[in-house]
C-alpha cells in the first residue's frame, strides 16, 4: 500500500482532530452540533464568513437547518436557494469561485449580508443523497481559496454528513419514543382512570335510588365512592409522575429529582445510592436517557403493583459498564408477566424497556427476590 503524500497526511491529521472535537458534540443534539461544525470549519481554512444549510429529505428546496460563522449579526432571513451558496444542493459537486461579482450565477447580496468575493460551497452528502452545503466567503482583496482547502473540505464535509445524519436518527427515535410514550399515557386514562370514573357514576346513581330508610347500605356506596376516588387518585399520581421530562434533562440531577419526586408523590420511602466513579454524566446520552425511563418506569410499578414500604435505586458505574437496579419489598412479579416481558401483547412498559435495553446492546435482567419484591436490573456497555 502507498504512503499517503504530506499534502494527504496533513488533511488526515486535520480530519482526525476535526473528528476528536467535534464527536462530543454530537450528543448535545443537531443544531448545537451544526454551530460547532460551521465554526471549526471556518478556522480550517481562514474563512471571514461561513455558513452550513441543511434540507429537507424530501424536498431539497426547503431548509431546515441554516447556521452561520463569522457574521457580527444574525441573518435577516434564510437563503432562498436561487444563489451560489445552493448550487452544491442541486448539483452535488462543490463550486470553487475566485470573484462572485463576475460569475454568470450570481445573484447578489441579501440586505444585511457581509461583502463576499471569493467562495468555496461544498456538498453534504449520504449514501450520495446531497443533504445541504457547507459555504466560505472571504472579502473582497483578502485573497481566495486553494485547491488544498476545497479537497480538505471535501473530506470535512464527508465526515459531517456521517455526525449530521447520525444526529439526526437520534432526533427519529427521540420523536418515535414520546410517540409512544403519548399513546401509553392515553391508553392508561383509559383503561385506568376512565373505567374507575364510570364505575363512580354508577354508584351515585344507586346513591340516588336508596331510601333513608336503608342507611347502611348508604354508607357502604359512600365507603366504596371514598375507595374509587382514592383509586382514582392514585393512578392520576403514577400518570403525572411519567409525564415529568427528566429525560430531557438527563443528568445525575435528574436521576435524584426523580427518585425524590416519586417518594412525595407515592408516600413509599425510596433512596438513591451510587458507587463506581459515579459520574452518570460520563454515560452517553441515550444510556442516561434509558436509565432515567427504566427508574420511572420500575418506580411506576412499584407504586401501581407491588405494595412495598419501600424502593431502592441503585446505579453503579464502572470503567466499561453501567448498571441500573431499582429493586421493592413488595408481592413480587407474576409469573404470566415475567412470562411476556419481551412478548408486543405484553406489559407495555416492561416491553418497552427491554427494546431501549437491548437497542444499546444491554442486558436486561428482571426477578423475584428470594425474600420477596422484585429486582429490575440492567446493565449497559459503556464504549
Amino acid at each position: 500500500m502507498s504512503q499517503p503524500t504530506t499534502n494527504q497526511a496533513e488533511v488526515l491529521r486535520i480530519l482526525s482532530e476535526a473528528l476528536e472535537r467535534l464527536q462530543p458534540w454530537m450528543e448535545e443534539g443537531l443544531e448545537p452540533l451544526l454551530q460547532a461544525v460551521v465554526d471549526h470549519a471556518r478556522t480550517l481554512v481562514n474563512a471571514a464568513f461561513a455558513g452550513i444549510i441543511i434540507t429537507e429529505p424530501k424536498n431539497p428546496s426547503t431548509i431546515r437547518y441554516f447556521k452561520v460563522s463569522g457574521w457580527d449579526g444574525k441573518p435577516v432571513e434564510f437563503p432562498k436557494g436561487h444563489g451560489m451558496y445552493f448550487v452544491p444542493v442541486k448539483t452535488g459537486d462543490s463550486l470553487h469561485v475566485d470573484s462572485i461579482s463576475g460569475h454568470p450565477l450570481s445573484v447578489g447580496m441579501p440586505t444585511g449580508h457581509p461583502p463576499v468575493e471569493a467562495l468555496l460551497t461544498i456538498p453534504l452528502k449520504y449514501h450520495g443523497q446531497a443533504i445541504g452545503c457547507i459555504f466560505f466567503g472571504q472579502p473582497p482583496k483578502t485573497g481566495s481559496f486553494t485547491k488544498s482547502d476545497e479537497d480538505m473540505m471535501n473530506g470535512f464535509a464527508s465526515l459531517c454528513s456521517i455526525f449530521i445524519s447520525w444526529c439526526d436518527q437520534q432526533n427519529e427515535n427521540c420523536f418515535r419514543i414520546l410517540t409512544e410514550e403519548r399513546q401509553r399515557i392515553a391508553e392508561e386514562l383509559h383503561d385506568s382512570l376512565s373505567q374507575t370514573l364510570f364505575a363512580v357514576v354508577r354508584e351515585i346513581d344507586r346513591l340516588e335510588r336508596l331510601t333513608v330508610a336503608e342507611k347502611s347500605e348508604l354508607q357502604a356506596r359512600t365507603a366504596r365512592l371514598r375507595e374509587l376516588t382514592e383509586q382514582c387518585q392514585s393512578e392520576l399520581r403514577a400518570i403525572l409522575f411519567r409525564l415529568m421530562d427528566d429525560e430531557a434533562r438527563p443528568n445525575v440531577t435528574a436521576l435524584t429529582h426523580l427518585v425524590q419526586e416519586f417518594e412525595r408523590i407515592s408516600g413509599i420511602s425510596t433512596k438513591l445510592i451510587t458507587h463506581g466513579d459515579g459520574d452518570f454524566s460520563r454515560l452517553s446520552l441515550p444510556i442516561r436517557q434509558t436509565i432515567l425511563k427504566i427508574v420511572a418506569e420500575s418506580l411506576t410499578n412499584v407504586f401501581r403493583h407491588a405494595n412495598s414500604p419501600v424502593a431502592i435505586v441503585h446505579l453503579l458505574v464502572e470503567t466499561d459498564a453501567a448498571t441500573i437496579t431499582v429493586q421493592d419489598a413488595g408481592d413480587g412479579i407474576s409469573d404470566e408477566a415475567l412470562r411476556l416481558i419481551t412478548h408486543p401483547t405484553g406489559h407495555f412498559g416492561l416491553h418497552s424497556i427491554a427494546r431501549s435495553v437491548a437497542v444499546l446492546n444491554g442486558q436486561l435482567d428482571i426477578f423475584r427476590n428470594e425474600d420477596g419484591g422484585t429486582t429490575v436490573r440492567c446493565t449497559f456497555p459503556i464504549r
